[in-house]
């Protein structure tokens, strides 16, 4: 980065910013990633490619959608048809949303890298801040325009959902916010945005100075300690300040969880209930640890009626959660997780490829070219928009890559997890747990195979029953 453009203050003469970017011209000077002309429309074409492959993959869903029309069989005893439209419904609405986003993505990529957005932006801080001789608040200034360019970038998808998908899928005001409601949220995010990016920004500043060549080893470093010291605190105190953690009382349910508990040698002291004041996004139990911090976390959803007298309950949470023989099923599947390491190996997984990913940031952030491309003149531009350019334009190829491998290995981890849990003879008891969980939440039960391994961490509940069920007709022949 050439600090040229920061001239002495006292002076009193205005920073200009010369007018020799590429701006729109189309034919490059030599063929060469190392010309900005040819690696602007390399750019492009990585993000064309990537967003219409995620087109595809939606596409591919809204067919599956399309094509079926009845609820699955394993499922018709707890999926009325109505509820099954619903969800289809919702479904399709989201999908498209989806697909949609990574088309205005496209189109807004297109007019930023060809028609200098970026640059323009700077223009607009530098002629603010002419005779200020201060990077870093200068950086501030521009993350601050910048970030409120992106939140007005969201602006037409919002309004091509509202005024067109909305209504084209017959989605309530129940379920949406109307327009005027999404406009003030949005005001309300651009302030908080603010709040946020501007101490990050100078955060991050005095990371990549202090940390010389290499600063994203730091950042990598900073986010590997901070996740395992947040996992060590969830295995020790569940959710620290934003729940209560009580032990499992005597009963019905801790007796007959104490058989599966010794074939994994946890004690039933070591259960714990997790209650909220707020809504968790699905029912779930976790084993944790290990020696003598072993501990099984069952939040308090997926309890029978949330654990609570039915005069204590709304009328639609009555009924909900796993009687007894699920809930085992539910917990030794948990147990099978700890025992298989899945968590470990998914939390290494994703570290490693995070560092990966900080290893080729930091090389192409300090890309001279990579500016250039986006439109800057050559050796005039705010350090702090290499983070979104390498992100934005560099990166997404090989985020593509790496999500599949992770959700490769988590799907298979949650199979594996299903078919330990079947080979001790709880696989009925976990399909029982399965169609309950599914049957307290519906959603779509049907996708797309291509889809799913871009865009669910897990399988669907459909796939895992009708794995179980093959293992059972295998046995029995």
């Amino acid at each position: 980065m050439s600090y040229s453009l920061y001239q002495d203050p006292m002076q009193s003469q205005p920073m200009v910013i010369p007018d020799n970017g590429i701006q729109l011209r189309l034919l490059p000077k030599e063929i060469t990633l190392f010309d900005p002309v040819l690696l602007r429309h390399v750019l492009l074409l990585m993000i064309v490619v990537r967003n219409f492959f995620h087109v595809y993959l939606c596409w591919r869903q809204l067919r599956v959608c399309n094509n079926n029309v009845d609820p699955p069989h394993e499922m018709r005893n707890i999926f009325s048809k109505e509820a099954y439209v619903h969800c289809k419904t919702d479904e399709m609405y989201s999908v498209e949303q989806t697909l949609l986003s990574y088309i205005f993505d496209a189109i807004f990529c297109f007019i930023e890298l060809y028609f200098g957005v970026y640059p323009y932006l700077w223009k607009v801080i530098i002629n603010c801040y002419s005779i200020v001789d201060d990077l870093v608040w200068q950086s501030i200034a521009y993350v601050a325009l910048f970030s409120s360019y992106l939140v007005v970038r969201r602006l037409p998808q919002i309004f091509y959902n509202k005024l067109v998908l909305a209504q084209w899928y017959n989605i309530g005001r129940e379920k949406t916010l109307p327009l005027v409601g999404v406009l003030c949220s949005f005001a309300l995010l651009l302030v908080l945005v603010q709040v946020g990016l501007v101490p990050l920004t100078a955060i991050f500043l005095f990371i990549e100075k202090s940390g010389g060549h290499w600063f994203v080893l730091w950042i990598w470093g900073f986010l590997f300690v901070v996740s395992s010291l947040g996992l060590m605190m969830y295995s020790m105190f569940g959710i620290p300040l934003l729940s209560k953690r009580t032990k499992m009382p005597a009963g019905e349910l801790r007796d007959a969880l104490e058989k599966v508990l010794k074939i994994f040698r946890f004690r039933t002291d070591k259960l714990y209930l997790i209650h909220t004041n707020f809504q968790l996004s699905g029912a779930k139990a976790n084993a944790w640890g290990c020696y003598c911090w072993k501990r099984i976390f069952i939040m308090e959803n997926l309890l029978r009626n949330l654990g609570k007298p039915e005069s204590e309950l709304f009328a639609d949470e009555i009924g909900k959660g796993l009687n007894t023989e699920e809930m085992v099923g539910y917990v030794a599947h948990a147990l099978i997780h700890w025992r298989l390491w899945h968590f470990v190996k998914s939390f290494f997984m994703v570290h490693v490829t995070l560092l990966v990913y900080f290893m080729i940031f930091g090389t192409c952030y300090r890309l001279h070219v990579i500016y250039e491309a986006a439109g800057f003149s050559p050796g005039f531009y705010p350090p702090i928009v290499g983070y979104w350019l390498v992100y934005k334009y560099v990166m997404p190829l090989y985020l593509t890559v790496t999500n599949w491998i992770i959700f490769y290995f988590l799907h298979c981890f949650e199979y594996s997890a299903d078919k330990h849990t079947w080979k001790l003879g709880y696989g009925p008891a976990l399909v029982a747990a399965l169609l309950k969980i599914f049957a307290d939440n519906p959603v779509f039960p049907f996708v797309d195979r291509w889809y799913m391994m871009w865009h669910r961490f897990r399988p669907t509940y459909l796939l895992r029953i009708q794995r179980v069920h093959v293992w059972d007709a295998h046995t029995n022949v």
